[in-house]
């Protein structure tokens, strides 16, 4: 890990360390996409349906507790500034992420999953105990989890104030209207079947189990 000190003016001392703090947040997830083989070449496609050369094996960064662990502490040092009383996650990749981001930040959890193609917030949950959320993902590509999401909790009558990502493939292209922190953004390009010159060269077509969004 490298360390990087800067003089600043006092006026701008919070934006210097907010931007430390992400170059550090990058350096640690790109250290952990390689040492864990969590970044893959090939010919994918997504959850969306879209196709992709690149594909970020989630489930080999969650299968190294002691890795996921530190990625969830600094999600919740990143979401610290936000107020919010439960983090929620889709299920099933993000489960185990926004968990232990609430556990480390004392928070309440609650995860969504799909009944019949529709996202809903799993029955059992004591909502009166939450009026104001957070939601945990791992990746972002197109933002239509997020999205549903978003309208599961607003459905509640409840509020979304923040969101919490892994790693955004999308380059920062994908706006939401709260504000979006991720430990790592990358440009990874995603295309439409009729698109793709993987395709076009008849390589291969993969459908990972768990797949990116």
């Amino acid at each position: 890990m490298y360390k990087i000190e800067l003089q600043v003016p006092e006026n701008e001392e919070k934006d210097a360390k907010e931007l430390l703090t992400g170059l550090e947040d990058s350096d640690y997830v790109t250290r952990i996409l390689k040492d864990e083989g969590a970044l893959l070449e090939g010919h994918f496609q997504l959850t969306s349906g879209k196709h992709s050369n690149q594909y970020i094996e989630k489930a080999r960064i969650l299968q190294n507790p002691a890795a996921a662990h530190n990625l969830c502490k600094r999600l919740a040092k990143r979401l610290a500034e936000y107020e919010f009383e439960a983090i929620i996650s889709p299920a099933y990749g993000a489960i185990a992420l926004g968990f232990e981001t609430a556990y480390l930040m004392g928070k309440n959890f609650v995860f969504t999953q799909r009944k019949e193609g529709e996202m809903i917030i799993r029955n059992g949950f004591d909502l009166s105990r939450m009026h104001k959320i957070a939601i945990v993902e791992d990746i972002l590509t197109t933002g239509g989890s997020i999205q549903e999401v978003i309208s599961c909790v607003q459905n509640k009558g409840l509020e979304v104030i923040a969101i919490g990502i892994l790693i955004d493939r999308s380059g920062g292209k994908i706006e939401f209207p709260v504000p979006l922190e991720s430990l790592l953004c990358l440009e990874i390009p995603a295309y439409e079947r009729e698109n793709c010159d993987a395709c076009k060269q008849n390589i291969p077509l993969e459908i990972p189990g768990s797949s990116d969004k």
